[in-house]
C-alpha cells in the first residue's frame, strides 16, 4: 500500500511503515556501502580495478588477482563489515534500553566480557606447543555469548534496587567494564604463546587474519539476531518512552529491559568473538542514524547495519594501507573518532 509521503510493508503479521525519504536515505547508504566494499577489496599492496574485483567474485577465475581477492581480501572485508554492524545494531538496543546517548557495548561491560570468553576458550582449547586450537573455531562464539552474559548478568545485578535506572546501569556497566579488562590482561599474560603475541591487536580490535569459515560462523549468529530484533521492533520503539508511560502501557518493563538486554549482548559477544575490542562502534552508528531518520526503530536498524559495517571496513582499509607495511589495528581509528564525540555527548549532557 503506498500512500503520498509513506510506503508500508508487510509480510504476514509483521509491517513496517517507512517514509519515501527514509527508504531513499537507506538505498543511497547501501550504494555507497557496495562501493566501500569494492575499494576495499580493490585496495592494498597490490591495487585492482573495480573491473578486476567484478570480475574475480562474479567469474570462476585462477589468476593472481582472483586470489589474493577472494582468498585474503574478501573474508577480511566480509568480517569488518559482520562487527561493524554487529557492534551498531548491539549499541542502538542498548541506547533505546537505557534512553542514554552514552551507552554502548564496550562502554557497559559487554565487549569486555565477550572478550573474556573470547580468552578463556583460547587459554583452556589451544595446544601450546603447537600453537593451535585442539577443539573447531565454531565454539569461540559461544565462549565470547557466555562470558558477556556474565558481565551482563553482573551489571544487572548490582545496577538493580527496586528497579533498574538507566542511569545506575551505565556506571555500574563501567565498573564491571574495567575489572573485567583486568581480568583479561592476566589471561593474556598466563595464557600461551600464540595469545601473547597477538594481545595487543586483539585487544585494540583487528580483524586481520580472520578465515572465510569464522565469516560464516558471524554472518550466522548475526542474521539469527537480526531477526530476532525485528520481532521486538515494538517493544523496542516503546522502550524510548518515559518508564512511567511504558508501564501505563502495560509492559513489563523490568523483564523486558533485561530480556533486550542479553539479546543486545548476544549480538554485540559474536564481533568481539571475531574482531576484538574494537571501540565506539556501538556509540556513533546509532547517533548518525538518528540524525538521518527518525527514532522508529524499523528505520534505525537497516541504517544502523550499513553504517556500523561501513565504519570498520573504512578504518581496516585505513589501517592496512596509509602506513603500510605497518598494519594499525581497526580499534585505533574509531578510537580515535569515538572518544573525542563520547567527551563531546558527557559535556553536551552535562
Amino acid at each position: 500500500m503506498i500512500n503520498m509521503d509513506f510506503i508500508k510493508l508487510q509480510l504476514k503479521r509483521i509491517s513496517f511503515i517507512y517514509e519515501k525519504r527514509t527508504l531513499l536515505i537507506i538505498l543511497v547508504v547501501l550504494l555507497f556501502s557496495l562501493i566501500l566494499f569494492g575499494l576495499s577489496l580493490g585496495f592494498g599492496e597490490t591495487k585492482f580495478s573495480l573491473f578486476t574485483v567484478y570480475k574475480a567474485l562474479f567469474q570462476d577465475l585462477t589468476d593472481f588477482s582472483s586470489l589474493i581477492i577472494r582468498r585474503f581480501r574478501l573474508p577480511r572485508t566480509l568480517a569488518a563489515f559482520l562487527v561493524g554492524a554487529s557492534l551498531a545494531l548491539a549499541g542502538s538496543i542498548i541506547q533505546s534500553i537505557v534512553k542514554n546517548p552514552l551507552a554502548s557495548p564496550d562502554l557497559i561491560g559487554i565487549s569486555s566480557g565477550g572478550l573474556f570468553g573470547t580468552l578463556l576458550f583460547l587459554s583452556i582449547f589451544t595446544d601450546p606447543y603447537a600453537n593451535s586450537l585442539t577443539v573447531s573455531i565454531a565454539y569461540m562464539p559461544i565462549f565470547s555469548f557466555l562470558g558477556a552474559v556474565a558481565a551482563t548478568i553482573l551489571v544487572y545485578f548490582f545496577a538493580y534496587k527496586k528497579g533498574v535506572t538507566p542511569f545506575r546501569l551505565i556506571l555500574i556497566g563501567i565498573a564491571i567494564s574495567g575489572a573485567f579488562t583486568a581480568i583479561n590482561n592476566l589471561l593474556i599474560i598466563s595464557g600461551p604463546l600464540i595469545l601473547k603475541l597477538e594481545a595487543n591487536s586483539w585487544l585494540t580490535g583487528t580483524v586481520y587474519g580472520t578465515t572465510i569459515e569464522e565469516v560464516k560462523i558471524l554472518a550466522l549468529w548475526l542474521l539469527t539476531f537480526i531477526i530476532i530484533s525485528i520481532i521486538f521492533i515494538r517493544d523496542l520503539n516503546v522502550m524510548n518512552l518515559d518508564d512511567k508511560v511504558v508501564i501505563s502501557l502495560g509492559s513489563l518493563i523490568e523483564r523486558k529491559r533485561l530480556l533486550l538486554l542479553l539479546l543486545s549482548t548476544a549480538i554485540a559477544s559474536g564481533a568481539v568473538a571475531i574482531g576484538g575490542a574494537i571501540g565506539f562502534i556501538g556509540l556513533l552508528a546509532p547517533h548518525i542514524c538518528r540524525k538521518l531518520v527518525n527514532n522508529s526503530f524499523g528505520n534505525i536498524m537497516p541504517l544502523t547495519l550499513l553504517v556500523g559495517g561501513m565504519m570498520v571496513v573504512t578504518a581496516d582499509l585505513i589501517g592496512r594501507t596509509i602506513f603500510y607495511p605497518i598494519e594499525v589495528p581497526s580499534g585505533v581509528f574509531t578510537s580515535l573518532i569515538g572518544a573525542p564525540f563520547f567527551m563531546y555527548l558527557l559535556w553536551k549532557s552535562k
